[in-house]
């Protein structure tokens, strides 16, 4: 499965027709296909992209709060422990975002952290076991469809943490112990 966000790394990026993609969050504005979308950032943007579906997109979010008919709605379950030091390590934005590592194996339920990270734990449940990542690039730089994240430093942490369960490949930009490849070596790795 290809998971596809908006970090400039994605930049013309085309969806091959034979291998399922998930659009994160904004990915879905420019993409030029996709499969799924998720998001677990009920922003008003983003909401609006889940009551405006895209036709032939199977839509999920995680919003919590806000409960939208006709797509799936998993919980996300947040947690926060006692607060690391120093202050702006990707292990203090861990716990400042209340992340939870590792794949969510419950039904119906999503570990917090990020966009990204909820939608592999999608690509989880809907049974892939390898995932290449496009866009996920954990900096601060411009998304594609334009604004800027906020701190994504604990990206890595996240996403390591996956590797018990998955095989997966960056071919982004962020700095972490996953294998990096182009992102045609990547499809030809999923093939």
């Amino acid at each position: 499965m290809i998971i596809v966000a908006s970090g400039p790394s994605a930049r013309d990026f085309v969806a091959p027709d034979n291998i399922p993609v998930i659009a994160v969050n904004g990915a879905i504005d420019w993409l030029n296909r996709a499969d799924y979308w998720f998001s677990l950032d009920p922003t008003l943007a983003n909401r609006n992209r889940a009551m405006n579906r895209r036709a032939g997109v199977d839509y999920h979010v995680a919003f919590n709060r806000y409960y939208i008919r006709g797509i799936k709605n998993y919980e996300r379950i947040s947690r926060r422990g006692e607060q690391p030091f120093p202050r702006g390590t990707p292990e203090w934005w861990f716990w400042r975002w209340h992340c939870v590592a590792g794949i969510c194996k419950e039904p119906g339920y999503i570990h917090s952290g990020n966009s990204a990270w909820g939608a592999l734990q999608i690509a989880y449940k809907l049974g892939a076991r390898k995932v290449i990542l496009i866009g996920v690039d954990a900096t601060r730089e411009e998304r594609i469809e334009g604004g800027r994240p906020l701190n994504l430093s604990h990206l890595p942490l996240l996403f390591e943490s996956a590797l018990p369960d998955m095989q997966i490949v960056n071919c982004g930009r962020m700095q972490s112990k996953l294998p990096t490849m182009t992102i045609s070596e990547g499809i030809e790795w999923l093939r």
